[in-house]
């Protein structure tokens, strides 16, 4: 199977509006998407692994994919899968936070 080839530079397609509302909103600048892994221990035995963004640039940015988005400092970690070109948007209805939709955790 031939591995698709990803065009960096567009690799952020798109900022929804109600990412743009809420990084204006809340005066974000710099947002890390990092992976999180948790061992998860009882029945199963196992790792949770999720996407959690922080809304402030990595303190070591050498594990991070780092792009620049209408002003905005985007870094993406480099062991997050990205599936396809991204759309940063929002989440959740009481606790609102940025989602970055075309990428997942890996296998």
């Amino acid at each position: 199977m031939k591995k698709k080839e990803v065009n960096m530079e567009k690799l952020i397609e798109k900022i929804t509006d109600s990412a743009r509302r809420f990084m204006e909103e809340k005066n974000i600048e710099d947002v890390t998407f990092r992976l999180i892994e948790d061992e998860v221990a009882g029945c199963c035995v196992g790792v949770l692994r999720e996407i959690e963004p922080v809304y402030r640039a990595p303190d070591n940015a050498s594990g991070y994919l780092y792009f620049e988005v209408e002003g905005r400092h985007v870094y993406i970690s480099r062991r997050i899968r990205i599936m396809r070109p991204l759309t940063l948007t929002t989440e959740g209805l009481f606790k609102k936070k940025l989602f970055l939709s075309g990428a997942t955790v890996p296998i």
